[in-house]
């Protein structure tokens, strides 16, 4: 895409962590859209790629990034990412990419500041091109002055600090340049009165696929209210074997709702049917791939109840689905009982 005389391969890369992406990056320029004072300071030339400890920072930022919530999609040939990456001057792409986004971000007063940080970059899955944007955060840092020749070391508030590597930030947007598949992370802001996500909607002009996130929030919807019809079927467990059967699913790397179904409401056939219907009015696909699938395990490993009496309740997946070990137990009362079955020992987690 863009050529540089500086050649990464003299680079010994030592790192090698775990599920970490490794990157070689190519190209690398920051652009300063300051709405605080109303001023977009564009970058005339591109950063230096050969501090190690710059290309560390994006990496672990490209990294988070991947790893948390993100939505994806795939850019076209009619698309305005796809127009705009096709020029071949990676300063003044990424300074006409900065404008707009400056002029959206003024827009709105609930927008954070923020630097835009772009880069084209060589990883194990391809070359790709990263838009991310880097809020500012106020912090404060220590500054020495002099004063009537005596040296004062005081608190000065920095408004323009950037997010650490090992935050998530709030909106960037990773595109592999062969597939033309991106991964998008962003959040809603309020404008105009509505709360809009502005990143994808506003600045790029995209429509990306319904995220994992979303799906399940879907599914865990339908099924509340598919169970609340039905005396029979207790909503606690409705849910709980739902979590059960997303954990389970997780490790084939993809829920299939219609199994969500058959376990969740067994052989009642109407309960059935009116989930079916209603997972269809909401677009929810019958196949649901899952990238992220180590985040999404830490999620849902572990069941969760609050009690009406005041009682929280944490069990691992294993040992909920182990009636041996716990099990719910509905009274003729109308009333449920909780029964943890063969304790031995009995810890305090109160530290001291």
């Amino acid at each position: 895409m863009y050529k540089r005389d500086a050649c990464w391969h003299d680079i010994i890369r030592t790192l090698n962590l775990e599920g970490r992406l490794l990157m070689i990056i190519q190209h690398a320029i920051l652009h300063i859209l300051d709405t605080n004072t109303g001023n977009l300071i564009a970058s005339q030339g591109e950063m230096s790629v050969t501090d190690i400890g710059v290309h560390d920072y994006v990496e672990k930022l490209v990294n988070k990034i991947y790893a948390g919530d993100v939505k994806t999609g795939t850019i076209t040939g009619n698309d305005y990412l796809q127009t705009i990456l096709a020029e071949k001057d990676f300063p003044k792409m990424t300074t006409e990419l900065a404008m707009k986004l400056f002029e959206v971000v003024t827009g709105s007063e609930n927008i954070q500041a923020g630097d835009l940080l772009s880069f084209q970059a060589t990883t194990d899955d391809g070359p790709i091109f990263g838009m991310i944007k880097l809020n500012f955060s106020p912090r404060y840092a220590h500054a020495v002055a002099y004063i009537s020749d005596k040296m004062i070391n005081n608190l000065v508030l920095n408004q323009a600090v950037l997010p650490a590597a090992t935050q998530t930030v709030d909106e960037a947007i990773l595109i592999n340049m062969t597939t033309n598949k991106y991964h998008l992370i962003e959040k809603k802001h309020l404008i105009d009165g509505h709360r809009v996500a502005y990143f994808s909607e506003k600045f790029l002009d995209i429509i990306p696929d319904v995220s994992i996130k979303e799906n399940l929030q879907t599914i865990k919807r339908t099924i509340k209210n598919v169970a609340e019809k039905y005396d029979d079927l207790p909503e606690h467990e409705a849910l709980a074997t739902t979590q059960a059967a997303i954990y389970e699913a997780l490790e084939a790397g993809s829920i299939d709702t219609e199994v969500i179904a058959e376990k969740v409401f067994n052989d009642n056939e109407p309960a059935k049917s009116l989930y079916r219907e209603q997972i269809s009015k909401k677009i929810v696909d019958k196949e649901i791939p899952v990238e992220n699938t180590k985040k999404y395990e830490k999620k849902y490993r572990v069941q969760k109840f609050k009690l009406d009496s005041g009682i929280e309740i944490s069990i691992p997946m294993a040992i909920y689905q182990d009636k041996t070990k716990v099990e719910f137990v509905n009274q003729s009362n109308g009333t449920t009982s909780l029964i943890i079955k063969d304790i031995e020992t009995v810890l305090n987690k109160f530290t001291v």
